[in-house]
């Protein structure tokens, strides 16, 4: 049985995506677009309502260099840039 995934949980890695957007200098817009995801999808991940699909997250460090242990666990280690 998997774990569950808390609302705090979700809010972290949202404020994480939202920190690594700004880092990156874009908008919401356009860094869906550059993922291939709807705009409201990012938006719900980076507001914490959905948990981020994790073959969009390969493409988010493949394109900008933010890692999956970033984006999920908060772990800075790998990261091109400092977020914390």
């Amino acid at each position: 049985m998997g774990q569950k995934r808390t609302d705090d949980e979700l809010v972290a890695i949202g404020r994480r995506l939202k920190q690594a957007r700004i880092a990156l200098g874009l908008k919401q817009k356009e860094i869906s677009q550059s993922l291939g995801v709807k705009y409201a999808t990012w938006n719900h991940w980076e507001t914490g309502k959905r948990i981020p699909d994790p073959l969009a997250m390969k493409d988010f460090y493949l394109k900008y260099g933010i890692t999956m242990e970033w984006v999920y666990a908060g772990d800075p280690k790998g990261l091109r840039y400092k977020l914390d």
